[in-house]
């Protein structure tokens, strides 16, 4: 196995902050590739040029030639939340990113609808094997809130982006049958699923949560994680506050619901039982404190990165079908699932009231992510796959010449 040169393209232009989970997941992947003994870069488009290493990755922010208002214009215009993605369809970011392109034994693309530009260009010009990581395949077809337009859009971009794509990772075993549904037969298609850093999201240790338990308890903390400015978040959130919160303390009063993430101020409460922290430095502290997570979403694609994390703390989870789809789970065994909003509130207060459940959900899920969704062991699989790949295309340009 030899040590490689990979660079990332990512439009989360948040990569360094870790508060979006694709950010999240694009962070860990180049880490822990950088951690095996890769050279690793990302490329994010940006506001302003700068490098910076961090964590052994060499994060390049590239600016474009497309003015700052003009790319806010045909982001409100075309609904894009990032206005800077759109410096992948700009000529003089491909330019300036070009040298680093050329350098690299591997080019991973994040997003599949910012790509067709980029990935033609990598793939067939510079005649490097190219990857697309799908965090959330045909997201578009999926989420009733994007207009017709958008959909037939993504859609056509995306399709774009694999036809050039020697390879496409994606989050599940659903992903990648959802994505043979649509057409795609031609890519080797590998799932490397989101994880969690084990380390970093913890449990107690059984002796401190027998104290805990002993201990005269003033209130049982429910807890929720995410960014509340997404949709699919935000009315997780808005049900929680506006249902289900209500709905359990009428029949326990000792229960406060802990928010952590952005928040919009029509979602704010103001309760002794709703508490909103907003962004936090160390979600892993909040959720070892904890001692239920819920995650009621209806929409979304991919897989969840709170519910690894919660389930990593060993808390124990209660959640919708949206919420464990992808992720090798099993209902009343790692955690709790449940699509009817009174039975999930029913079956919340059977966890505040039972101990014994916590613990036995707890440290199952624990059990479950340590075993298959350690970020380590994803990495090092990825590593595997991308030597091969290396080593195929090496073989094939030796044939061909």
């Amino acid at each position: 196995m030899v040590n490689m040169q990979i660079c990332i393209l990512s439009s989360f232009d948040d990569i360094l902050l870790r508060d979006s989970g694709g950010s999240v997941r694009t962070y860990n992947l180049a880490y822990g590739l950088a951690k095996l003994g890769n050279e690793v870069h990302i490329i994010v488009p940006s506001s302003a040029s700068k490098i910076e290493r961090v964590d052994g990755v060499i994060v390049h922010s590239i600016k474009g030639f497309c003015p700052e208002q003009v790319l806010k214009f045909f982001s409100r215009l075309l609904g894009v939340s990032k206005a800077t993605a759109l410096f992948f369809y700009d000529p003089t970011f491909l330019l300036k990113a070009a040298p680093f392109l050329s350098k690299s034994d591997i080019i991973q693309m994040e997003g599949a609808v910012s790509a067709p530009l980029m990935i033609l260009f990598a793939s067939k010009i510079l005649k490097k094997p190219t990857v697309v990581d799908c965090h959330d395949a045909f997201q578009s077809m999926r989420t009733s809130f994007s207009s017709a337009i958008r959909k037939m859009l993504e859609f056509f971009l995306e399709k774009t982006t694999y036809r050039f794509a020697l390879s496409i990772l994606t989050v599940s075993e659903h992903d990648k049958m959802f994505l043979r549904k649509y057409g795609i037969y031609r890519n080797d298609i590998i799932v490397i699923p989101n994880g969690v850093d084990t380390r970093v999201f913890s449990p107690l240790s059984d002796k401190l949560q027998i104290q805990k338990q002993e201990n005269e308890k003033v209130f049982y903390q429910v807890i929720f994680v995410g960014n509340m400015e997404y949709l699919p978040n935000k009315e997780a959130a808005q049900y929680i506050t506006s249902y289900i919160a209500p709905k359990i303390l009428n029949k326990i009063k000792n229960v406060k619901f802990v928010m952590v993430g952005k928040a919009s101020s029509e979602l704010l409460v103001n309760s002794p039982h709703l508490i909103f922290t907003g962004v936090v430095k160390n979600v892993a502290e909040l959720l070892s404190e904890s001692d239920i997570a819920i995650a009621p979403l209806f929409r979304g694609s991919g897989t969840r990165l709170k519910i690894l994390e919660y389930l990593a703390s060993g808390l124990p989870v209660i959640t919708t079908p949206i919420g464990a789809e992808g992720l090798d789970v099993e209902n009343g065994v790692h955690l709790l699932i449940e699509d009817d909003m009174s039975k999930l509130i029913d079956k919340t207060v059977d966890l505040i009231k039972d101990d014994e459940l916590r613990l036995r959900l707890g440290r199952a899920g624990r059990e479950l992510v340590t075993r298959k969704y350690d970020w380590l062991n994803i990495c090092k699989q990825l590593n595997e796959y991308y030597n091969f790949l290396i080593e195929s295309n090496n073989k094939c340009e030796n044939e061909v010449n």
